[in-house]
């Protein structure tokens, strides 16, 4: 019987080992999934638009021969434990079972994060580590997912998953499983204003409108006070002095501006400030701006007499002006051309026949002499 009892450990460790390679090599030509099983550390955060989010997430390996087991509490026999070791660790997978290694558990786990559900335009997400190896049965890995979105992303709430890929000791895949993870945007609010007129010129003392369009580019309804900054005396305020805008939504705004009281202006701009509130955050976010010129006169008919008054005299006093300036004009031009004429008669040569002016001026006078004395004569005779 001793020679019997020798020879029986080996005979049930070959039938030991027998079971278990056959057991698992059925179990691995009928498996299709990476068979884990996977559990998310406590909640999943709202995802920060901009940031990384990280998610904790523990695999849990439920596949293979738990040969980290077998090699602890091989037998059950404390003398036997350090054979158990050295068949897990260099026997089995270097010498003997090399071929067969993957139907003992020496595998790797590779993760793979992408959006199955919703549109993946503005999201990222990475998984750290990306792998594992070695596993098998009974091993327990933590992961961590992280997740990035910007204010383009088109979906606020996505659906990923994980692909959990087993590969075998000599690289072949033996199958796939998924961990699925929903997330979703932390509310924030994201709008835009487009000013149809940047730039408007107005006259004084008058109202005039000015249209904007404010876009929703956030993932929630958000409701919007708002508020208008203005400089130098203009006044300026919304119609609408609250909006309601969904997500993608455009809703169209008017403002109306008053200028300050006054008859003319040569062309000074001023800036007006748009700012909203939101009741998704309480902080002013400032949406842009637009400029208005002033310049021109006032066509406002609350501006009174005393502007009439004063619009007309000095339309008068241009006018005085104007016909002043144009007789003296005229004088200046025509007081040298008379001078020029008599200098021309006097230089000019007397033709035979011919008297000056200043002759017969010259004989006129004498002629009137002459009838004097004649006069003065006839009475000293009588």
């Amino acid at each position: 019987m001793k020679p019997f009892r020798r020879y029986l450990a080996p005979i049930f460790l070959f039938f030991l080992i027998s079971t278990i390679f056959m057991t698992s090599l059925s179990k691995a030509d009928e498996e299709e999934g990476a068979l884990i099983v996977a559990n998310i550390k406590g909640s999943i955060p709202p995802i920060k638009p901009g940031a990384w989010t990280p998610i904790k997430i523990e695999v849990y390996d439920a596949c293979g021969f738990n040969w980290t087991y077998f090699s602890e509490e091989f037998l059950n026999i404390p003398g036997l434990r350090w054979y158990g070791k050295l068949l897990v660790w260099v026997i089995w997978p270097k010498i003997l079972f090399r071929s067969a290694a993957d139907y003992f558990g020496y595998s790797s786990l590779s993760f793979y994060p992408e959006i199955i559900e919703g549109d993946p335009r503005g999201w990222k997400m990475k998984v750290i580590p990306s792998s594992v190896s070695p596993t098998t049965d009974g091993y327990t890995h933590d992961i961590t997912l992280y997740v990035w979105a910007d204010k383009t992303a088109m979906d606020y709430d996505v659906t990923i998953g994980i692909k959990c890929t087993r590969y075998s000791f000599s690289g072949k895949a033996l199958g796939s499983s998924y961990i699925y993870v929903p997330v979703k945007l932390e509310k924030f609010n994201y709008v835009e204003m487009y000013v149809k007129q940047p730039r408007r010129f107005v006259p004084p003392w008058s109202t005039s409108y000015v249209t904007a369009v404010i876009t929703n580019k956030g993932y929630y309804e958000d409701t919007l006070h708002l508020h208008l900054e203005c400089e130098g005396g203009i006044r300026a305020e919304t119609e609408q002095q609250q909006i309601v805008i969904k997500p993608g939504e455009s809703k169209e705004v008017t403002f109306v501006i008053t200028t300050p009281r006054g008859f003319f202006e040569y062309g000074r701009s001023y800036e007006i400030k748009v700012y909203a509130t939101s009741v998704l955050n309480p902080n002013r976010t400032y949406l842009g701006s637009f400029v208005v010129m002033i310049e021109g006169l006032t066509a406002n008919p609350k501006v009174g007499g005393f502007y009439i008054f004063l619009a007309m005299l000095l339309l008068l006093v241009l006018v005085l002006i104007a016909k002043a300036g144009t007789r003296l004009r005229q004088r200046r031009v025509s007081r040298p051309r008379e001078v020029a004429r008599e200098r021309i008669e006097e230089e000019l040569p007397k033709e035979k026949g011919t008297v000056s002016r200043k002759e017969i001026s010259k004989m006129k006078l004498i002629e009137r002499i002459r009838k004097e004395q004649e006069r003065q004569r006839r009475r000293l005779k009588l």
